[in-house]
């Protein structure tokens, strides 16, 4: 299961910027190419956020932006995470893109080059002791 970040629960949605504050997830099947949109029960937070997502048993995850944080806990998790770009798409130009194997992996190796929580103060703001 692949999960992006989205802006809303519609179909036609835009994927969204901030990992951590995305208001929403689709869940991407990727045989079958059938999403499923859920709240984030952990908005606010990417660590909280990360942690819903293990939950709903997502293997991957793509982002715009993301801290140190909430990326080891994906990692630590089993999870594989893209970067999708820090520009806003349509979710399904966005489940293209993630399913077509071109996106950068980001591993602990590649990660500072990759990671930008995307906050103001450049720094991640989700209580983690990573950044």
């Amino acid at each position: 299961m692949i999960a992006i970040p989205v802006e809303s629960d519609s179909c036609d949605t835009m994927s969204t910027k901030l990992f951590g504050n995305a208001p929403f997830f689709a869940l991407v099947d990727p045989k079958n190419r059938q999403s499923t949109i859920v709240p984030n029960k952990g908005c606010g937070n990417g660590i909280k956020t990360a942690s819903f997502l293990l939950e709903q048993g997502a293997s991957s995850a793509v982002y715009g932006f993301l801290g140190d944080g909430p990326f080891h806990v994906m990692v630590r998790g089993g999870m594989e995470v893209y970067w999708l770009g820090t520009e806003a798409i349509p979710l399904n130009q966005a489940i293209d893109v993630s399913l077509s194997n071109s996106l950068i992996r980001v591993t602990p190796e590649n990660a500072k080059e990759f990671l930008d929580p995307g906050t103001a103060a450049g720094a991640c703001e989700c209580g983690c002791t990573h950044g």
